[in-house]
């Protein structure tokens, strides 16, 4: 039986380690390719995710900002076929950018829409002990620079927050009257889960 959940753990630490591993991916877009456009125009990517163009035609640059109006955020500068250029989103939004010699004239334009890439959080403990009206909470996130915070689920009473101890796992402790039956943990990034809790 030991084995079984030693083996059972080890899965689901890899599945935490391979979702936190997979943030951070790069997408093409293709400059100049088959005329004055970009390939594709509109793209959808994760906040911390990369996109690189690849230049298929020269004489094309990609500068943010809208035809006329760069905004400072990035700037191929004009480059040639087979060159490349990457600038990384940390931050949600849409950002528009162009091609400076073709912006105007001939709408060589495109869009980056980035989204927060939110957590996943586990409850893998929640238990009350009658005796010490003590309440014990383990859980992971995805994301192991997650801040997780406990609360009550029926009324919103925030509890505290877990202690971080590494590798996405997170544990809290603390007095509590009475049982509160049901608690939600939140993440900082987003996610959140809810468990029923054991009492003994």
């Amino acid at each position: 039986m030991k084995r079984h959940i030693k083996f059972a753990f080890i899965v689901c630490a890899a599945a935490v380690f391979s979702l936190s591993g997979a943030r951070g991916e790069t997408f093409q877009v293709q400059v100049g390719a088959g005329g004055l456009k970009f390939t594709p125009a509109s793209i959808t990517i994760n906040s911390g995710d990369t996109i690189q163009w690849v230049w298929a035609a020269s004489g094309h640059s990609s500068t943010s900002g809208t035809p006329g109006h760069p905004d400072g955020m990035w700037d191929s500068g004009i480059l040639n076929l087979g060159a490349t250029f990457s600038h990384t989103f940390t931050t949600a939004g849409t950002f528009s950018y162009f091609c400076t010699p073709h912006g105007l004239c001939c709408g060589m334009v495109g869009t980056v829409i980035v989204n927060d890439l939110i957590d996943t959080v586990t409850i893998t403990r929640a238990q009350y002990t009658i005796a010490r009206s003590q309440l014990l909470v383990q859980a992971t996130d995805s994301d192991p620079t997650a801040t997780l915070t406990v609360s009550v689920t029926s009324t919103g009473q925030v509890l505290g927050t877990m202690i971080n101890q590494g590798g996405g796992s997170y544990s809290f402790k603390k007095a509590v009257t009475p049982n509160p039956r049901q608690i939600t943990v939140t993440s900082d990034k987003g996610g959140s889960a809810t468990a029923r809790v054991r009492a003994r």
